[in-house]
This record gives C-alpha cells, sequence and structure tokens, in this order.
C-alpha cells in the first residue's frame, strides 16, 4: 500500500499532475545515499514482527510440536510478501524523483494480531508515504508496483504449491507465499482509497480489470 496527501492541482498540468505531501509522522528527510531511513527501518522491524506473530498464530494449531514450524513458514510468507509489496512501491516512488518511506499504522498491527487469535488474516500494517509531483499516469504505476510483486511471487509458488511432488516443508511453505500474495494483490487492488486500487482505476481501467482478474483468479484458486 502506498500513501500519500490529497492531489492539488498544478498550473502547467491542471489534469494530471499530483504534489503529495509528506507522512503524518514528520517533515521528508532530505535524499539520503542509502536506499532505508533510519525510523523507516524500525517500523519495518516492527511490522514484520507483528505481522509475523499473527501469521503464526492462524497456522498454528496450539501444540507445541507446531509452533516452530508455524513461525518457520510464517517469517518468509511475510518478509516475501508484505515487505516486498512496500518496497516496490518505495523503488518505484524514488525512481520518479520522490521521497518514500515506510511508516507503520500502529491500530494496523494491533487489529492484525488480536483478529490472528480468532484465526481471521487482516493485513493494514503501514504504508510508503511520498512526497513530490508526479503525473497520474506515475502514481498508478507506483501503486501497481506492489500488487504486482505479490502476482509475481504467487504464480512463482504456485508449481510448488499445487503439484505434490516436493517434499512437505516446501509445499507448506510455496502454497503459504502463494495464499498471502494472492490475498494481498487482491485486498490492495480493492478501487477504495486509500488502496492501491483505487489509484491505478484512476490511471488506467483496463490495466486495473486486468490485473484484479488475475488476482482474484489465484485466490478463488488457492481456495480450492
Amino acid at each position: 500500500m502506498s500513501w500519500g496527501g490529497e492531489p492539488e492541482r498544478k498550473a502547467v498540468e491542471p489534469s494530471y499532475t499530483y504534489s503529495y505531501s509528506v507522512s503524518p509522522y514528520g517533515p521528508a528527510a532530505p535524499r539520503r545515499q542509502g536506499f532505508f531511513g533510519r525510523t523507516e527501518l524500525k517500523h519495518i522491524a516492527i511490522a514484520v514482527a507483528v505481522l509475523t506473530a499473527a501469521f503464526t498464530m492462524i497456522m498454528w494449531d496450539g501444540s507445541s510440536d507446531t509452533l516452530l514450524w508455524s513461525l518457520a513458514v510464517a517469517a518468509p510468507t511475510v518478509v516475501l510478501g508484505f515487505f516486498l509489496h512496500e518496497m516496490a512501491h518505495k523503488y518505484m516512488a524514488r525512481n520518479y524523483g520522490c521521497w518514500a518511506e515506510f511508516r507503520a499504522y500502529p491500530m494496523g498491527l494491533f487489529l492484525a494480531l488480536a483478529m490472528s487469535f480468532f484465526g481471521f488474516l487482516f493485513a493494514a500494517p503501514g504504508a510508503v508515504y511520498i512526497a513530490g509531483n508526479i503525473t497520474r499516469e506515475q502514481n498508478g504505476r507506483i501503486s501497481l508496483a506492489g500488487p504486482a510483486t505479490n502476482l509475481v511471487i504467487a504464480i512463482a509458488c504456485l508449481p510448488f504449491a499445487l503439484s505434490g511432488a516436493f517434499p512437505s516443508m516446501v509445499g507448506d511453505m510455496a502454497f503459504s507465499l502463494f495464499f498471502f500474495n494472492s490475498f494481498l494483490a487482491v485486498f490492495n487492488l480493492v478501487p477504495v482509497a486509500p488502496l492501491d486500487g483505487s489509484k491505478v482505476w484512476a490511471w488506467n481501467k483496463p490495466v486495473y480489470v486486468a490485473a484484479m482478474a488475475l488476482a482474484a483468479s489465484l485466490l478463488v484458486l488457492a481456495w480450492l
């Protein structure tokens, strides 16, 4: 998920240029040589830890024998699903000359952890906040980058998840990645602000329909 402020009209290109405000967590820092900011790394670590705990709870059957197994599957699933999703947003935004950093959403993390005790998956851990001037197309591409990354991971895991020809640990890991990434893609493509889908829809409706159709098909396949 990528968040910014409300779009404001610009004199040069009034219909297509968006000016994003910075994160409410503080002013935009100057561009650094490195890819990550210090505060950003703390927020990423917190979000990954909480989501890993939540996903572990969902998978765990309550026995001591399966706790470590659940954690071993949950950790890479969260890293390869949530983390790469957010970093895809960040990479695209920086590619267009924007300031971009991830900030955790405390209430979203709390709900994710609380709902995991009831076996429900809730994924609103935070977002990449950006600051800078971008066009509607660039905005759409930045927003699509996250769900598109999830779709690539889900498709790559599909043969390992469904073939049954691999060791159980490999199959379980692949299915976890397949399901989690399909779910994240569908969730983030819902065309309601501030989710990614609202910005992809505003940019290019055929691209949106194709992306959502693929994501929904993969998620249905995961449920079957």
